[in-house]
């Protein structure tokens, strides 16, 4: 895949097919939409692109409403490579480019910039100044310019809308399984793991602190979960929050994996958010802790039992 910073530098591609948005989380109705793209640019005998924004427009737009990334931008390329697109284009989401009008962002950039052949988008696609553009002016300008155009509609999982907002709202409420029925894997945070207190050690249960620069953190709470350490996953269990058993305030993110016993001080891991298992609590005894976290264990061990009971007999 080729990725361009710019839309100054962007190379000349044969029948560019083009999808646009801020593809957050990269969720089933992305992944919908760029199925559509790949298969009409095999149709133009063309490229497949994927044009997004950097910052996230809401973050400039409507901050207030704006929760946190689901995918920061290294991960979101990680997962559009993956899809199998060949140009991505990360346009700069600066003051200027916000004037830029409806008809304007159609005429200069997508015809006389990128002169797409196609264009593929969801069916609440907004752009250009004031979000005043719709799938129904584009509908009206590929008529003008010539050039195909089409909008899928929502999907619906439980009967609610696969949208990023929906599911940065299921994250924030610790609703995982939820969040990974919309995104089509589990909600997952990358970051680097740090020495903590060593009091999961002292407990009988090990854990991996992870410093992050993830905007959007679960819920407090535990969850069983997995971590990734080059490249290969492990059954865990996380708690999100501040452990009040000891007085603390300042948030953590420690994951105990089952029988794993190795030192990750300094690697770089991935965890996997599966299952809100209950709500962070203070004991009174350190006993009463470990029993738990004891219990919470043998959840996590039961729920990847079905897990994979699921997947060999699905």
């Amino acid at each position: 895949m080729k990725v361009f910073e710019s839309l100054k530098i962007v190379e000349k591609f044969e029948n560019p097919v083009i999808t646009i948005g801020n593809y957050d989380g990269f969720h089933l109705g992305h992944q919908k939409i760029i199925e559509r793209v790949k298969e009409e640019a095999k149709v133009f005998s063309g490229t497949s692109m994927l044009m997004t924004f950097d910052p996230h427009p809401l973050s400039f737009l409507k901050p207030e409403r704006f929760l946190g990334l689901l995918t920061p931008m290294h991960l979101k390329k990680r997962l559009i490579e993956g899809s199998g697109v060949d140009v991505l284009i990360v346009v700069p989401f600066t003051k200027e480019f916000r004037l830029v009008t409806a008809e304007a962002f159609v005429r200069d950039i997508l015809i006389r910039t990128l002169n797409i052949k196609g264009l593929i988008v969801g069916y609440d696609f907004t752009f250009g100044k004031d979000g005043w553009g719709n799938v129904l002016l584009l509908q009206h300008l590929s008529e003008e310019y010539g050039f195909y155009f089409e909008f899928i509609g929502a999907i619906e999982i439980d009967g609610k809308k696969v949208g990023s907002n929906q599911i940065r709202k299921l994250i924030r409420k610790g609703e995982t399984e939820k969040a990974k029925k919309f995104l089509g894997r589990p909600y997952m945070m990358e970051g680097r793991v740090t020495k903590g207190e060593g009091r999961g050690t002292d407990l009988g249960f090990p854990t991996v602190n992870l410093e992050t620069d993830f905007e959007l953190i679960p819920k407090n709470g535990v969850y069983v979960s997995e971590v990734e350490v080059d490249g290969k996953r492990y059954q865990s269990l996380t708690n999100v929050g501040d452990r009040p058993t000891f007085g603390e305030k300042k948030l953590s993110i420690e994951s105990h994996i089952l029988d794993f016993h190795d030192n990750l001080y300094g690697k770089e891991v991935t965890i996997y958010f599966h299952q809100y298992l209950r709500d962070e609590k203070k004991f009174s005894s350190i006993a009463g802790l470990q029993k738990e976290i004891s219990n919470d264990i043998e959840n996590a061990r039961r729920y990847f039992n079905r897990l994979q009971y699921r997947e060999v007999y699905k």
